[in-house]
């Protein structure tokens, strides 16, 4: 627009300027009166387009003030006409400069801003031109009657044979508008339906997806022990299991043999439901050993759980690499004899009185690895008041706090220590309530599992 507002400005200022430098020394020429009237509309526009650099909607309300002001000089001139008051004629001139040099820029301005994001912009101001040259041929043609100046009815024919033309011009914009408009909103209804139809489809997908992941879940879940046979070979203990998704990759176990309860917690590569698949193979691996094999050392469990997982993965035509990492503990519990062995997790022994012993697991998992070599056994004996601890990554690598960082292990360590006193079902609560407000509004990144026993 501020190209337009100088194009206008210089065009006027070399008319009126031309006006200035040739008058006529002749009689009165009409033609003349109206290119010095058309060019100071011209500058007039032009510095309207800079000097009124305001929103559409307060130009709008600018230019109806303007042409109210227009009506009531009519009236007033009429008024002061029939009565032959003096200063009719001030008040003539008064209107054709109200309206050509402020109602008239407004105006020409507004219907530029408005059409030119329909039709080139050099059309629309094409024709705000014309509607400008017309409107003031007639108010020049008007203001020439009442002042009795020749060329009155010229000037007056000459401007609403423009405006005729202007107005059939914008009727044809208007008319392409509409076609448009009709094609832009019958294409967006048609895209509103597809998109609609899309979300149907997704919505019903989505569902099928959940229904059938619920679904595994009830899977999952008749894989790992119940409350109640949990409870009744360790009675004064805790399972801490919070899944990532819906399904999980950790998971524990637990089985009684003779005067012996194993139990584990287990971390299969992955989460959600292909972590789900794999605590499937590794559970079952487990189950097999025990009930099947009737190993219960535990070295010698995960040597054999190893073996059953690589050889259910190798039917695969791809190779598979997945596996598990696990913390696997066989309990006497007549004489608080504890054997343990582990997979890349380790074991933590809090005494009575408050001591922590960490119990170091071999480096590597259960699954395929290059340098494989028999699990070690670890024997320990409890005694009354103690506490052993089972756990996957899950807790200490949650990211939260006020600085979104992982919470670590040795904050875990402090917390376990700290509620030493507690009864287990409150440590329980104690670690969930930490975790709810550690991760606060973070995502949860890992599943958590954390077995604690105390003896």
């Amino acid at each position: 627009m501020k190209k337009i507002g100088y194009s206008s400005i210089i065009i006027g200022v070399v008319g009126i300027v031309y006006g200035i430098l040739f008058y006529p020394d002749e009689d009165f020429n009409v033609f003349y009166a109206f290119f010095c009237f058309f060019s100071i509309a011209l500058f007039f526009l032009g510095i309207s387009f800079q000097t009124f650099p305001l929103p559409l909607e307060r130009r709008k309300k600018f230019a109806i003030v303007f042409f109210v002001l227009t009506v009531f000089l009519f009236a007033t001139y009429y008024f002061f006409k029939e009565h032959r008051f003096p200063g009719a004629s001030y008040i003539a001139f008064g209107i054709f400069y109200v309206f050509a040099f402020l109602f008239l820029p407004l105006h020409s301005k507004n219907r530029i801003e408005k059409w030119k994001a329909y039709t080139g912009t050099w059309y629309a101001y094409f024709l705000t031109i014309c509607d400008l040259v017309s409107l003031a041929s007639i108010f020049c043609g008007l203001l020439f009657r009442v002042m009795h100046w020749p060329g009155g009815e010229v000037l007056l024919n000459f401007g609403i044979v423009v405006l005729a033309i202007t107005l059939i011009s914008w009727n044809r914009l208007f008319g392409k508008e509409i076609v448009l408009r009709k094609a832009a909103e019958d294409k967006v209804k048609e895209s509103f339906v597809e998109l609609k139809k899309q979300h149907i489809i997704i919505e019903e997908k989505n569902k099928e997806i959940l229904d059938s992941i619920n679904y595994a879940k009830r899977l999952q879940e008749a894989i790992l022990p119940s409350e109640k046979i949990w409870y009744n070979y360790l009675p004064d203990s805790f399972i801490l299991y919070q899944p990532k998704d819906i399904v999980a990759g950790d998971f524990y176990w637990i089985e009684r043999v003779g005067d012996q309860v194993l139990f584990a917690a287990a971390d299969c590569t992955g989460h959600g439901v292909p972590g789900a698949m794999v605590s499937v193979v590794c559970s079952n691996a487990l189950n097999r050993t025990v009930k099947e094999f009737n190993i219960t050392e535990p070295g010698k469990i995960l040597d054999k759980v190893r073996e059953l997982v690589i050889e259910t993965f190798e039917k695969s035509v791809n190779e598979v690499k997945d596996g598990m990492d696990i913390s696997l503990c066989a309990l006497n519990i007549k004489t608080n004899e504890l054997k343990w062995a582990g997979a890349n997790n380790p074991l933590w022994l809090i005494s009575g009185d408050g001591i922590l012993q960490e119990i170091k697991a071999d480096k590597q998992p259960i699954g395929k690895y290059a340098e494989e070599k028999p699990f070690t056994t670890h024997t320990l004996q409890l005694n009354k008041g103690d506490a052993i601890y089972l756990f996957t990554d899950g807790f200490a690598d949650q990211f939260g706090g006020p600085k979104g960082k992982k919470f670590k292990y040795k904050q875990l360590i402090e917390l376990l220590i700290a509620s030493k006193e507690n009864e287990m079902g409150v440590r329980k609560n104690l670690l969930e309530k930490v975790f709810t407000d550690w991760r606060s509004n973070l995502d949860q990144v890992d599943d958590v599992c954390i077995l604690g026993i105390k003896i």
